[in-house]
């Protein structure tokens, strides 16, 4: 190393040494360039902290909605897997009641079927009643009309037997059926005998009506 060389590593080196002690003594010498890379150095750290503090005030409340979240999802799925449960307990019921309903149903129609059997058994029984009734209503209208017949055919017979021995009379006015029998028969058991010889009911007849007086 030459002599110049050396020197002027002594110059650079006290000149280091002068910097560096003014700084030290008066850090308001120091240089733009170091005070603006102070400031940097402090802005970016500044900014880093509100970085990291932002992304903590981030992160906070996601991580809190996370967790209840995912919390509130289990619990959930417990609720279902309980609720599916019940439904299906429910369902079992449902099929209990059905069953039931079903076999009401069933004995419903099993009595309805025997109180309409009952039904049409008592109206069967009440319709051959009445047919009877009705037969026999019959038979004694029947019977009315024979012996309606019959007395109509005697009193014929003795109104012309009467008719034949001249024994017809033509009532007056006045004149009753006792009257008439008393008449005749002297006495009034004639009455009978005058009234089903001619078919009389009343107890008189009117004026010019011509009769039958039977014999006794």
């Amino acid at each position: 190393m030459s002599q110049e060389d050396y020197r002027e590593k002594i110059e650079e080196h006290r000149q280091a040494i002068t910097i560096k002690s003014e700084q030290e003594t008066n850090p308001s010498r120091m240089t733009r360039r170091q005070l603006h890379g102070n400031q940097n150095k402090k802005k970016n750290h500044k900014n880093r902290l509100l970085t990291i503090l932002a992304i903590i005030f981030i992160l906070l409340p996601v991580s809190t909605l996370l967790y209840f979240g995912y919390f509130d999802q289990k619990k959930n799925s417990e609720k279902a897997e309980i609720d599916r449960g019940g439904v299906q307990i429910e369902t079992n019921d449902d099929s209990q009641s059905k069953q039931a309903t079903k076999t009401s149903n069933s004995e419903e129609n099993t009595l309805t079927k025997k109180e309409q059997a009952e039904r049409e058994k008592a109206e069967k029984l009440a319709a051959e009643k009445k047919a009877i009734k009705e037969k026999a209503e019959r038979e004694k209208a029947k019977q009315k009309e024979k012996e309606a017949a019959a007395a109509k055919e005697k009193q014929q017979q003795i109104y012309n037997e009467a008719k034949a021995a001249g024994r017809l009379y033509n009532v007056k006015q006045g004149e009753t059926i006792e009257s008439i029998a008393l008449k005749f028969y002297g006495s009034d058991a004639g009455i009978g005998i005058i009234k089903e010889a001619n078919g009389i009911t009343a107890d008189s007849v009117p004026a010019g009506t011509i009769i039958a007086i039977p014999a006794q």
